[in-house]
């Protein structure tokens, strides 16, 4: 067949090739009664959503766990604030921890009206977009090899190489919010399929990778990982939560070409001094020259009442440790977290104050430079200048602006640049 084609490409004759075919779609596929909760088919023939109502796609509609694309189209009213809705989750029966999907978000301030991706439970992050009431907008999830790229009508959002595990539950559409988020009253869903891994989505919009880019797992642990072509090239990790994945974007185009860098989504919640276990395999996974961590926003829960100073003494040296023992050869730096800030209190308003749980990341911050003090570890201080410049906030107490991003990413390349005698570029 294929010789057919090329022979009839060769005279000039254009061939209409056949459109990929879904393996489930929700405008010729009945939704299963035992996955429909309250959904509703109208005479267009979109399915309304929201509140209690949701429904599931068969787990059948994904045979390649590792390797499917789902793109749903949906259409909302004019929504409440501080309102969610998941477009997208597959989640398995006793939990979330091997969940993928996507949540739409309608808050007060203006950065709060965006789309966050899930991925194996945890929100990471938040893309924004204006979501006009009534206007559909097509969501795309394309998984390759385990990894996860989300688009927003054709535009790529973000990609995320941490592998999925293995989920063989249904997918579900407008199903289980976050703590008090409130669901949308109304969403309506006018088309829904799903491919295989035969189906490649492409984005003229997107720009190929120059250096493909992978996944290392292990037990509790995942690991962005670069292909590697040059093992005379070094490696660098950095470790940390969504601030690490804002400065990523600033980062890996400033050091592709000379060094590898390998992305650890990673933080420690809760106090755990035995937390070096996981941080020493993880950090094993590849030959390091520098390890640069922080482990802060997300153990704001660190109170006086709730943890002394010598736990978060003892759960912040296990983590130094921890790297320690599994990349021996690296030179460590820590990350101090940076501010808690004040939530916008109008769209296009800047951040002027400070936040009610930066006592707290104070506090963090001073145990763990007395730590890395005693461990021989270098400090990199983003929470100084950061709190001199709260404009860069994102205005959602946690997140800052891409100027910001970059004065993190600029810290972690001009170390890297020092340790391993790398030419420095002219800024």
């Amino acid at each position: 067949m294929k010789r057919v084609f090329s022979t009839l490409l060769a005279l000039g004759i254009t061939v209409a090739l056949p459109a990929q075919v879904p393996l489930w779609d929700l405008g010729k596929d009945k939704i299963p009664e035992e996955l429909n909760h309250g959904a509703t088919r109208g005479a267009d023939g979109a399915v309304s959503v929201g509140g209690d109502s949701y429904f599931g796609v068969p787990a059948s509609a994904f045979p390649d766990q590792k390797n499917f694309t789902v793109q749903v189209t949906v259409s909302f009213p004019q929504p409440a604030e501080d309102t969610s809705l998941n477009v997208l989750l597959k989640q398995r029966a006793d939990g979330e921890d091997t969940g993928l999907g996507l949540t739409c978000i309608y808050g007060k301030a203006e950065s709060w009206r965006v789309y966050r991706p899930i991925l194996n439970g945890m929100h990471i992050g938040g893309i924004r977009t204006k979501f006009q009431p009534n206007t559909p907008y097509t969501f795309t999830v394309a998984v390759r090899d385990g990894s996860a790229a989300y688009y927003l009508d054709d535009v790529p959002g973000s990609k995320h190489f941490t592998l999925l595990l293995p989920n063989d539950e249904p997918m579900w559409v407008g199903k289980k919010l976050l703590p008090r988020e409130r669901p949308f009253a109304a969403a309506s869903i006018s088309a829904l399929k799903v491919y295989g891994p035969d189906f490649a989505y492409k984005s003229a919009k997107e720009k190929p990778s120059a250096e493909p880019r992978g996944a290392i797992a292990g037990k509790s642990w995942m690991i962005d990982a670069p292909t590697v072509t040059d093992p005379k090239r070094p490696k660098i990790l950095f470790y940390g939560d969504s601030i690490s994945g804002g400065y990523r974007s600033h980062l890996l185009p400033a050091l592709e070409g000379k060094v590898y860098a390998y992305h650890w989504v990673g933080f420690v919640g809760g106090i755990d001094p035995k937390v070096d276990a996981v941080i020493r395999q993880g950090a094993a996974a590849a030959d390091f020259q520098c390890v640069f961590f922080n482990n802060g926003l997300h153990s704001l829960s660190w109170t006086e009442e709730k943890a002394t100073d010598q736990q978060i003494a003892d759960t912040t040296r296990a983590i130094v440790r921890g790297f320690k023992t599994g990349a021996p050869r690296a030179r460590l730096f820590w990350i101090a977290t940076t501010p808690h800030t004040a939530r916008r209190t109008e769209p296009g308003k800047p951040v002027d104050t400070l936040g009610d749980k930066n006592p707290v990341v104070l506090r963090i911050n001073r145990i763990a430079e007395g730590v890395m003090k005693e461990e021989g570890v270098e400090v990199i201080d983003m929470y100084t200048p950061f709190a001199a410049r709260l404009e860069l906030a994102a205005g959602d107490e946690y997140h800052w602006s891409s100027p910001a991003y970059k004065m993190i990413s600029d810290a972690i390349v001009d170390r890297t640049q020092a340790v391993l005698n790398l030419k420095r570029d002219e800024k």
